[in-house]
């Protein structure tokens, strides 16, 4: 097992147990400490305007768990991807699965706070063109994305969201695209992508299933290296096998392997 491949398993690794109990959600490493339950606090609901720089940013709880609970994991995997990076040159790294609920946007978000504590410019791109859940999980209501960078030439500028109290930058999805082998391979996204590479230390990309809707084996191309996340319940060795073979195929190294609990 390579040390990437055991910083990922390390970072979902626990002790089997019995059902859990209630545990008190944990309070933003960002921000002042609220130990207030989340479901009691009134709703804010984030825009995002171009040009504004304020703090944007809403972290899903269960982020925040496993940042308290597995934080120094986290910070660990932070560094081996930018040991990666420095190494094999690995600027953009695409996250994917097999299939859904494997984990993979939650890991994709806790990993990119980890390495926006980092010096450097880190970029999360919502690359699931089957079903972007980026911005909602953040609590975003873009006006732009993704899509609009690169079917209808928006400056980048216009479409990313900045969180300097996060250290993040943000590139959300608005919606699904209908046609995403057309999408990827549209001019746009060649030239988005030399231009992340250029202005970002690492961006990354939380992709589509392999194996699952529209977008299925659709690769995302111009990237370095892919991460496969995998649920043990969900995902046997054979689909594994198999996604290894869809990202050989498409000429995408596998960086490492992360097997996720629920």
């Amino acid at each position: 097992m390579s040390d990437l491949d055991r910083a990922l398993a390390e970072a979902y690794e626990r002790e089997p147990v019995g059902p859990a109990a209630p545990r008190p959600l944990p309070s933003s490493v960002h921000g002042p400490s609220d130990d207030r339950d989340p479901a009691t606090l009134p709703p804010a609901p984030h825009f995002h305007v171009p040009g504004h720089r304020g703090p944007l940013l809403t972290w899903p709880a269960t982020v925040r768990a496993l940042e308290r609970e597995h934080g120094p994991r986290f910070e660990s995997l932070a560094d081996r991807l930018i040991g990666a990076r420095d190494r094999q040159g690995v600027k953009v790294l695409l996250f994917t699965s097999c299939n859904r609920a494997e984990g993979r946007t939650t890991l994709v978000l806790t990993v990119a706070r980890a390495l926006a504590r980092r010096p450097g410019r880190t970029l999360l791109v919502d690359g699931d063109l089957g079903g972007p859940m980026i911005a909602r999980l953040l609590g975003l209501k873009p006006r732009s994305g993704l899509d609009d960078v690169v079917l209808d030439g928006l400056p980048l500028p216009e479409a990313v969201v900045e969180a300097p109290d996060d250290h993040l930058s943000v590139l959300p999805l608005r919606a699904p695209v209908a046609r995403p082998r057309e999408f990827l391979g549209e001019p746009g996204w060649t030239l988005l992508m030399a231009r992340l590479r250029r202005e970002y230390d690492l961006v990354l990309i939380d992709g589509s299933p392999l194996f699952a809707g529209l977008s299925a084996a659709v690769l995302h191309r111009a990237v370095d290296a892919a991460v496969l996340v995998t649920h043990r319940a969900l995902t046997g060795d054979r689909a594994r096998l198999r996604a290894r073979e869809v990202l050989d195929a498409g000429g995408i190294p596998l960086l490492g392997l992360a097997e996720t609990f629920v």
